[in-house]
Parts: C-alpha cells; structure tokens; sequence
C-alpha cells in the first residue's frame, strides 16, 4: 500500500507554463496558486482569482510515497531525526540529499549505525581542539525509512 501526492497543473494567465502543483484536492491546489500570484504580483486576491483561467489532475506528475517504515516506531526521535535530515525532510523537496555529518562521538549516529541506516563515508580529523567528524551516507534501509516519514501534502 503506498500513499498518492496528487498533482495538479494549473493555468495561469501571464505565464508561458502552467504550473504543477501538490495537493489533495484542485481547490486546494487553486488557493496555493492564488497566493503564488498575489505574492508574485502584489494584487488582491480578486484580481488574482481572475488570473486562474484552469485547474487539472496531472496524474503523470504524481508522487508515490510508500507508508511508514515498520522500523520507524522502533527508533528513537532523535535517530529518526537524522535519517530525515539526512534525506532532506519530510517536505517536497524531501529525498535531494542522502547524507549526514556528525561528530564521530554522536550517540544518535552510533545508533542509526547499529540498524544499518547509515554507511560511513568519510572521517575527517577534528582540528586544534574540535572533535573528529564524519560524513554518514544514508543505506537502502535508511532511505526508506526517511521516505516512509515524508509529509504526503507538507503545508496543509
């Protein structure tokens, strides 16, 4: 079973390309328009309802997010926290990393060792006085785990 982030192009008078949108339902996905517009343009929301000429399911768009990882309960908030750091959140930009860096005594990454959620990548001498730190890479688990907490319409 996996979750659905519903996409949806709306047309804009002005704009060469319509826009694509995430959201659950094409009011929803005309509000978040609208506000782009009054931002963009500074006018009412009046105005810039009348900028809205259509709004479509782009299903070609949409976004499968698979459900909550059963390893997840399991973990303890801050190691979930640093899985989903290191994917980059829960939001729509969630998945453009896949990497951690943490100092080489961090009892948090030492834990998401021990489930396989990370690799080490790289360890780099501390200097003068600073700890040791290294660079975490997120595993096939790791990642999974991470898409698994990602938001399926961040902001509403």
């Amino acid at each position: 079973m996996s979750r659905i982030r519903k996409a949806w192009r709306v047309t804009v008078d002005g704009c060469e390309s319509s826009p694509v949108v995430f959201a659950p339902t094409a009011a929803r996905a005309r509000a978040e328009v609208i506000a782009d517009v009054r931002d963009a343009w500074g006018c009412s929301f009046k105005k810039a309802l009348a900028y809205i000429r259509a709004c479509h399911r782009a299903p070609e768009r949409d976004v499968e997010l698979p459900e909550r990882h059963p390893l997840a309960p399991q973990l303890s908030d801050g190691v979930l926290h640093c899985v989903v750091h290191a994917y980059g959140g829960t939001g729509l930009k969630a998945g453009y990393r896949d990497h951690f860096y943490a100092d080489a005594d961090d009892w948090q990454m030492q834990a998401a060792l021990y489930h396989c959620l990370f690799r080490v990548y790289r360890r780099d001498k501390g200097r003068h006085g600073q700890p040791d730190m290294i660079m975490y890479e997120l595993t096939d688990l790791g990642r999974n785990v991470a898409r698994g907490e990602a938001q399926t319409y961040p902001g509403f």
